[in-house]
């Protein structure tokens, strides 16, 4: 599932009642890790998932009780002897999952979600705080607070102002993060709040219509640019949130590089990947993977640094691209650079 806050959104504006299941720490070997949501429907549907088995099973038994409450409930998960035995999704782990009911028109949550997702439609940053405390009503405007990037607030503000260290303590956060944890009174649980991960692949050829949905199954916003209509275009990339054919060489001028963003050079020809990285190289991008053989990249290495990039730069592009697992078809050399892109995502935020 794309990022989670747009589905939060969708319901409200559909009018539907549910339920935020958030997991707000874990410890040993547990399936996903803090910071993972799922939304439970009031049919009892499930949007996203935080594991599957015995926890999902026994979160969203707790979510109905939620919705009928009005309040917000902390469920802890520990797991051990018998109870390991009977599920294979968590082995002997524990995990503490937060459930807040949503109702539309009338949970302050809500206009709370529709301005983070407004922030990240606008390639902003920020953090989400929440109160987290067992019964707590969820109609209690204290219970939330967004903080942006700019400093400024979504939520009361007031009831937070105690709080030592706002903003600049939970901007600062790279990973989530839950604060004098011992539950015995209201814990803080904060959030950095990101802009989706986007992937621009350059080129539209074979290797691309496998990638791009692969890569999109994977979490990742794709956007795919190439200088040809009969390659780049929605009856080959129809699900995709780009399909952009316009020149290489404006192409940069055309997209937003963030530092949440990756690219991929897959194009038809070697001064074409040259033109596209020496502008990569120029970018904020997080991650740069260009394919070829290690004789081509040494070539327009070369030139590249003839230009004046340094050896330093050139070493963080991944080229060869994608994990060295044997790739030899369009779709294994895409499985390999799904996995890449997924292995630099992970080491971003540990």
């Amino acid at each position: 599932m794309q990022n989670i806050f747009f589905e939060i959104v969708r319901l409200i504006e559909a009018g539907q009642r549910f339920v935020v299941a958030t997991i707000i720490r874990q410890s040993g070997s547990t399936p996903r890790q803090t910071g993972t949501r799922c939304l439970i429907l009031e049919n009892g549907g499930i949007r996203g998932t935080i594991g599957g088995g015995r926890l999902e099973f026994d979160v969203i038994t707790k979510a109905g009780k939620v919705m009928r409450s009005g309040k917000n409930a902390l469920l802890q998960l520990r797991l051990a002897g018998e109870d390991v035995a009977q599920t294979e999704m968590i082995c002997g782990g524990s995990v503490d999952v937060y459930l807040e009911p949503v109702v539309p028109g009338q949970t302050p949550a809500t206009r709370l979600y529709e301005e983070i997702v407004h922030s990240l439609r606008g390639q902003q940053t920020g953090v989400l705080l929440t109160r987290v405390s067992d019964g707590m009503p969820a109609a209690d405007p204290s219970g939330q607070l967004f903080i942006k990037a700019d400093d400024t607030y979504c939520g009361d503000a007031y009831a937070w102002a105690a709080l030592p260290g706002l903003p600049q303590r939970f901007l600062e956060l790279k990973s989530p993060q839950l604060f004098d944890a011992d539950f015995t009174q209201p814990v803080v649980y904060a959030e950095p709040i990101q802009p989706d991960d986007h992937l621009y692949i350059f080129g539209a050829g074979h290797i691309s219509t496998c990638l791009a949905p692969l890569a999109q199954a994977a979490d990742f916003t794709v956007g795919v640019v190439d200088d040809r209509a009969e390659f780049a275009n929605r009856q080959r990339f129809p699900d995709i949130a780009e399909v952009l054919v316009i020149p290489f060489e404006e192409a940069f001028d055309r997209i937003r590089i963030t530092p949440t963003t990756y690219i991929v050079i897959v194009t038809r020809g070697h001064a074409f990947d040259l033109q596209i990285l020496r502008a990569a190289l120029r970018s904020p991008a997080c991650y740069i993977g260009m394919i070829g053989s290690r004789k081509k990249r040494d070539l327009i290495y070369d030139t590249l640094r003839q230009e004046g990039v340094t050896r330093e730069r050139l070493e963080k592009v991944h080229a060869p691209i994608g994990l060295p697992i044997g790739a030899q078809t369009p779709e294994q050399i895409a499985v390999s650079i799904t996995a890449e892109l997924i292995q630099v995502k992970s080491q971003i935020f540990q």
